[in-house]
């Protein structure tokens, strides 16, 4: 039953990191979008709000069910027998205290997503400000936070978490609804597309170097030493995750170094670029995405997994 219980957390932690990582890529993009008057982007708005709110209800039902499994386990009991456990857990521990703090977090994002704020950053802002909270939350229940609520360790993993949120997340929504078939697109609607992109290269370079800075501090508190790196489970699924993460990173430089150079030196000037490019440009994204997707898995399995270094 306890390993039944693992899995169950370990599942539902992977499907809360991925719609809060979906709702942070989708109020980026609200935020690239939101004040260009093109055609192209005017008709992204909406599909873009409306994944925001579909993400956001995900989350809110999957952070409902972490609570409810992780007080099963606190309490040793079937998971059908949770309730007054749950009870227990927010009201008299630590975790039921960050727990509720996320959650008040959680729904502030989703009420952000509901408004539509044409022409307005200020839903955007509000949702990442949101997420930003959440975040914290979930690093004041995790391994950094061994030395209190407010330490570097809590604070590092807190940008890990945001910077791992928005790489993944922005990733995820430009290749599934941003980036899509354009149809016919007039210069002002090819200028906003090059702008859009440019702003996602530049946004997943800044995730990337925090990513590396954070993870880097993260494994050097977390590993006893670098023998532990692959001589450990934990240690076996980190470097595995690194993997990947260089992996993602690769194909990001690829769109960067030989996509983005000949289709924005159309784009930018209004002028049709071969369909070629835009469609390369996409499948990329969309194997990086996948990369992203089993970084998550991981980092849902290393939050649950125990550590070799000293902060235990």
């Amino acid at each position: 039953m306890e390993a039944d219980r693992q899995t169950a957390l370990r599942l539902v932690t992977a499907v809360l990191n991925l719609a809060v990582a979906v709702l942070t890529g989708a109020a980026m993009s609200r935020l690239w979008l939101v004040r260009d008057a093109s055609t192209w982007a005017r008709a992204r708005r909406e599909p873009v709000r409306r994944l925001a709110l579909a993400a956001a209800a995900v989350a809110l039902a999957a952070d409902l069910g972490l609570l409810w499994l992780e007080s099963a386990a606190m309490a040793e009991v079937p998971v059908v027998q949770a309730a007054a456990a749950t009870w227990s857990m927010l009201t008299a521990t630590h975790f039921g205290l960050a727990w509720s703090i996320g959650m008040l977090g959680l729904v502030l994002g989703a009420a952000a997503s509901l408004i539509r704020g044409d022409g307005h950053r200020g839903p955007a802002l509000a949702t990442l400000a949101s997420l930003a909270l959440y975040w914290y939350t979930r690093s004041m229940v995790s391994h950094a936070a061994s030395q209190g609520d407010f330490s570097l360790s809590v604070l590092a993993d807190w940008a890990h978490l945001g910077f791992v949120s928005l790489w993944l997340g922005e990733v995820m929504v430009a290749g599934g609804i941003i980036l899509t078939n354009s149809g016919a697109m007039a210069a002002a609607d090819r200028h906003a597309r090059a702008a859009y992109v440019g702003a996602l290269s530049s946004s997943a370079i800044l995730a990337l170097a925090g990513i590396v800075i954070t993870g880097g501090y993260a494994a050097w508190r977390n590993l006893d030493g670098w023998e532990s790196l692959a001589g450990t489970p934990y240690g076996k699924t980190l470097l595995a995750k690194l993997l990947l993460v260089g992996a993602a990173a690769a194909l990001g430089g690829f769109n960067r170094l030989f996509v983005m150079p000949p289709w924005l030196a159309f784009e930018s000037t209004g002028k049709a670029a071969p369909p070629r490019l835009p469609a390369r440009f996409r499948r990329v994204l969309f194997i990086e995405a996948l990369v992203l997707l089993a970084v998550l898995v991981l980092a849902a399995w290393l939050a649950s997994s125990s550590p070799t270094g000293n902060q235990i």
